[in-house]
């Protein structure tokens, strides 16, 4: 094609190329920018530089969401809860005071720092953040202990690539305090050796950690069992009486109304003595979803979708995970096997209360995805140190094969879950006409075929469409892990299985931004914490000091925190879910809970009624003019219609 004179022989990868005279400038740059950047070391420290970069991003979410979420009911519980329980004004448990439904830190950590820096929401979420950025921390240092510094970067970024857990870090919320708590539990105890008092801190941490939420209780034995393993009998029983000392002293303060947290796990027929921490079954709840299996498995891959790395990693890890041959095992197999098994229990227990079961009124099903986050730290960990240090290269031909249709039923179920963001766009695609299996002249909508032509409902084609789309996106996922294996065979000996297992990983990776759509997005555009704040300025002014305030002004109880000289009914903290038709209203009371009785008693009795306006209607017949007057409407922290609240007070 060229002359002699016009060509020249250039090498790469093996191959001979013929380059005209005039591009030998140009190659000869091309390839010696190759060949420095191929041989160029990076410097040490470019890890930690990733790391920090990571971190900064979290922070940098952590603060727009705090600023810009609508607080919720959990929320407003724990801060008002929390500054009681501080300023004395209730104690946890007590007969006819708030509901003390969680372990009693988990209002008393948020309380604590109330107590210290003034309450409100401003410093329950930057309290949250703090939290969060300690959880990150702890789980970098664990990670680069155990599988080097690369990893470790990337085990901070799996946070800055999961909007929905920073979302909910940024909350005054459990999830974050308990993700921080196993963080550094894990960086105290999880080492081949560590010093006794970090043996003895760690294991009071997790007992603390369990008298945050109960649900981490099986965190204390499984613990106790691996620091026997790992660090030898002494300091296991160091371990044991730390943890045994805190847990016993927490409810020995606290006897015996702690025992009211333990009695929806014991069923009723085995412990009758704990009856009269029993809720009478004589009161029937108002909450009480009945939700069917469809919307149960969309919770599941909801799930899924926001901790992609810690479950489907977790999964992938247990599967690739190659036993040792020796018969006392290596520090890093015990590490390995304590986050396996504690990971995986807490992922059981937590699958069956939100999904499967109902052992609680007020059981939440769509809660499921929060739940995870209280152990994240302990599924990341699990799979950064397996894949770095146990990682099976060839897995058998069983274990390829469900990697396979694991990819494709992770992928459908995925797609499935995020139905809801099935648009108009899609819905309304030209797609040819069909009928009577023949092609008809023009087009029709998507959602037209889909509605007429098999008789679904809307929800339904959503989740038709989107599963269909995660069916699309996983096998594309391995055809390129099929064209990677291919072109890799020849030179390094590969296995496809985990080939597809990687590529899946990193697709889920790189892609955690769309798999959290639905909770990445922005709640307001107004400002939260200012909202608030001035919202309970507002209050605190026009409310006269030693009011009795009635509140139905939304689930959220948050704006009550900025008035400290009012007085409320504690049992309206929980709304409805506390409500009860029927039963006795002097047992309800007791155990935190009311029914109609009581708020009729509530509504002759209260000074000030803080009503949402979409709730008005309710009360139109009860705030009349005539007895009562209402105050200036104030501004709202909402970004609803109807989220506005409405103030009225008893004339003399």
């Amino acid at each position: 094609m060229f002359s002699a004179p016009l060509r020249t022989k250039f090498a790469l990868s093996g191959e001979r190329v013929f380059l005209p005279a005039r591009s030998r400038s140009v190659a000869a740059v091309a390839m010696k920018r190759f060949e420095f950047f191929k041989n160029r070391k990076l410097p040490s420290w470019t890890p930690a530089l990733l790391a920090g970069v990571g971190a900064l991003l979290y922070l940098i979410q952590a603060v727009i969401y705090a600023h810009t979420t609508v607080s919720s009911l959990d929320e407003g519980s724990y801060l008002i809860k929390g500054i009681f329980y501080w300023r004395g004004i209730y104690q946890p448990f007590e007969p006819y005071g708030p509901l003390t439904n969680k372990a009693p830190f988990a209002f008393l950590i948020p309380g604590f720092a109330e107590y210290l820096f003034g309450p409100g929401l401003r410093t329950g979420r930057y309290f949250s953040i703090f939290l969060g950025l300690l959880t990150v921390l702890g789980v970098w240092i664990t990670a680069h202990r155990w599988a080097g510094k690369w990893m470790a970067a990337g085990a901070v970024w799996v946070f800055a690539l999961s909007p929905m857990v920073i979302k909910l870090h940024a909350r005054t919320v459990s999830e974050v305090v308990i993700a921080s708590m196993l963080a550094w539990v894990c960086v105290l105890v999880l080492d081949e050796e560590r010093p006794l008092w970090q043996i003895i801190l760690g294991s009071a941490l997790a007992s603390l950690a369990v008298m945050t939420r109960q649900n981490m209780v099986v965190i204390l034995p499984l613990l106790v069992l691996y620091v026997f393993w790992q660090h030898g009998r002494q300091k296991g029983i160091w371990s044991l009486t730390a943890a045994t000392v805190v847990f016993l002293a927490v409810h020995i303060y606290y006897w015996p109304g702690i025992l009211t947290i333990w009695t929806p796990w014991l069923p009723d027929s085995l412990t009758p003595f704990l009856n009269a921490f029993r809720l009478p079954k004589d009161a029937i709840p108002v909450w009480d979803p009945s939700i069917d299996f469809w919307n149960r498995a969309n919770a599941f891959f909801q799930g899924m979708r926001y901790h992609f790395i810690a479950i489907v990693g977790g999964i992938f890890a247990f599967l690739f995970w190659a036993p040792r041959t020796d018969p006392k095992p290596a520090p890093v197999m015990r590490a390995a096997v304590f986050l396996a098994v504690t990971y995986f229990i807490l992922f059981a227990m937590h699958a069956w209360a939100a999904l499967a079961s109902q052992y609680e009124s007020y059981s939440c099903v769509f809660c499921f995805s929060n739940y995870l986050t209280f152990f994240d730290p302990l599924g990341i960990l699990f799979f950064v140190i397996v894949f770095s240090t146990m990682w099976k290269n060839h897995p058998s031909r069983l274990v390829q094969g469900l990697i396979v249709i694991l990819v494709v039923i992770f992928s459908i179920g995925i797609g499935f879950s995020l139905f809801e963001q099935v648009g108009k766009t899609i819905l309304e695609l030209s797609v040819p006409r069909i009928k009577d299996g023949q092609f008809q002249p023009g087009t029709t909508a998507l959602v037209d075929i889909l509605r007429y032509g098999l008789d679904l409902k809307l929800p339904d084609i959503k989740r038709l469409i989107s599963s269909t789309l995660g069916f699309a996106v996983g096998l594309v996922i391995l055809l390129v892990a099929l064209l990677l294996y291919r072109r890799g065979a020849k030179r390094v000996a590969r296995n496809f299985g985990l080939v597809a297992a990687n590529s899946f990983l990193a697709a889920g990776l790189i892609l955690s931004p769309v798999l959290n759509l639905g909770e990445s997005s922005l709640n307001c555009k107004q400002d939260m914490i200012l909202a608030h704040e001035e919202l309970g300025a507002y209050l605190a002014e026009v409310i006269p000091p030693n009011s009795l305030v009635y509140w139905d002004g939304g689930n959220a109880f948050t704006p009550m925190v900025y008035v400290p000289n009012a007085r409320i009914f504690p049992i309206q903290i929980n709304d409805g879910y506390t409500y009860r038709v029927g039963g006795d209203p002097d047992v309800l009371h007791r155990f935190s809970h009311w029914n109609s009785e009581l708020n009729e008693k509530w509504k002759t009795s209260a000074d000030v009624f803080i009503i949402e306006a979409k709730r008005f209607s309710e009360w139109k017949d009860f705030l009349t003019p005539q007895a009562f007057e209402e105050y200036a409407p104030p501004t709202a922290p909402t970004c609803y219609e109807g989220g506005e609240l409405r103030i009225f007070h008893r004339l003399p």
